[in-house]
């Protein structure tokens, strides 16, 4: 397992509390990386149900994540994070997230449970964070496709926001769920995620 110096990662600790300063972004496409050690992952502590892993050169040279962290097995799924992106006022105004990942040969359980997404763009108000019309979206995934091409990343879309107004800081949730059945998941991969402008 990885070292635990981040604040709020100790040992005693069972949860992965995401460092968002090691979201990557903009870069000179517009781009945003957010890698896995950003997120808040439950469980994400514990080794019997996630390890952090070590990507290989060709891996991090390809899809810009040096390590990632690997769903050992879980039955309760749940990563999330909130990040602030500066967003350029001569950007593009629409994003699209993407969660990148791959799947073992000995992946298991995602036949079973339709994963949940979720992406909202919120603006912080005096006393909570309100939604912005059509900004919060959840999106349902059956994963099993995924799962087929063992070994091989994939790129996915997950949702996407636009970015209002003059606004240059966009403040946005995302998360990937699956807590409602009892099945117990993986041998799954997960890089991190990407943030793209359309």
């Amino acid at each position: 397992m990885g070292d635990h110096q981040a604040s709020g990662n100790a040992q005693s600790n069972p949860h992965w509390i995401g460092d968002s300063s090691k979201v990557r972004g903009p870069n000179n496409d517009g781009s945003f990386i957010i890698p896995s050690r950003a997120l808040n992952i439950t469980w994400g502590n514990d080794p019997r149900y996630w390890e952090w892993v070590k990507l290989c050169e060709t891996e991090s040279r390809v899809r810009e994540f040096e390590e990632g962290v690997m769903l050992q097995q879980v039955n309760w799924l749940e990563v999330t994070g909130r990040f602030e992106l500066v967003i350029s006022n001569t950007a593009k105004r629409s994003y699209k997230v993407y969660y990148v990942m791959k799947f073992n040969e000995d992946a298991f359980g995602w036949s079973h449970a339709v994963i949940k997404f979720k992406v909202k763009l919120v603006e912080e108000g005096d006393d909570n964070s309100k939604e912005l019309g059509e900004e919060n979206i959840w999106r349902e995934v059956n994963l099993q496709q995924y799962g087929e091409t063992p070994g091989t990343w994939h790129k996915i879309c997950v949702g996407e926001f636009n970015v209002v107004g003059n606004n240059n800081i966009a403040k946005v949730e995302v998360g990937m769920f699956e807590v409602e059945t009892d099945w117990w998941k993986g041998s799954m991969i997960l890089g991190g995620i990407w943030i793209e402008p359309v």
